[in-house]
């Protein structure tokens, strides 16, 4: 049997279906787990939710959320993404990034790793590790920019969600330091580009700007993502109807 929700991410309002052997069998125990973990911690633990663009990783960390605070039995927990760490929109139209021995125009490449604000993430970070209270930015798809403090985050379990967590390369590594717990998402590459397309059209694009886009910038992201990612403490693979596996299933033992 499959549960549906609305959750508002990023400006958006969006649908998910969940089976509930899904939840049952490994969100609730997942969660579980996390609390288990932040007890035996005495302090706030960051759990990262780390995937390719278009795996529903917003829309999972946000359904964490709303089993949190509907089941007592289960611990408290936020979910807050790493995409208001962009650069603003004003920034990236007015800077270009070399590719390839080519400048580009940030604009053309938005959402890559060279399009964040990695120094402002660890900061955040950071304060996390150290304030009970902190304010966290978002980014709206309706605007395409920031909102800086948009969130205040106060939870003991907090589960970050965003591309580049688990990114295994120069300065992106470093972020593991302020990791608890880790999970990752795998999927294939024609799920992920019809995902894409839709969201860019939904966001405003036409079908060929789409298109250009995934081509120039979003496959070049899911590559890197991919072939460089670092070693996870549960991992997960999207599957054709839209539901999530364990690859590993001993991972979820509490």
């Amino acid at each position: 049997m499959r549960e549906a929700f609305h959750f508002a991410i990023n400006g958006f309002c969006v649908y998910a279906e969940y089976e509930d052997t899904f939840t049952s069998q490994i969100v609730k125990p997942l969660l579980r787990k996390l609390a288990k973990l932040q007890k035996k911690a005495g302090r706030r633990i960051i759990v990262f939710l780390a995937a390719p663009p278009a795996t529903g990783k917003s829309t999972l960390a946000a359904y964490f959320a709303h089993l949190s605070q509907n089941d007592p039995s289960l611990p408290s927990l936020q979910a807050i993404g790493m995409d208001g760490f962009h650069y603003t929109q004003q920034y990236i139209l007015s800077h270009t990034l070399s590719i390839d021995g080519a400048e580009t125009p940030m604009k053309a490449v938005k959402g890559c790793p060279e399009t964040f604000d990695l120094a402002l993430l660890k900061t955040k970070l950071l304060e996390l590790q150290r304030k009970p209270q902190v304010y966290w930015p978002a980014y709206n798809r309706k605007k395409h920019d920031v909102e800086p403090d948009a969130l205040l985050v106060d939870q003991p379990i907090i589960v970050l969600e965003g591309n580049y967590l688990l990114l295994r390369v120069l300065h992106w590594q470093e972020l593991a330091s302020f990791c608890d717990f880790s999970i990752f998402i795998e999927a294939k590459e024609a799920e992920l580009q019809s995902r894409l397309l839709l969201r860019k059209m939904k966001g405003g694009c036409a079908p060929h700007e789409a298109m250009r886009f995934y081509e120039t910038s979003e496959k070049r992201n899911i590559k890197r993502i991919m072939e460089h990612q670092m070693p996870c403490d549960i991992k997960l693979q999207l599957t054709h109807d839209d539901d999530y596996q364990l690859i590993y299933p001993d991972q979820i033992k509490e």
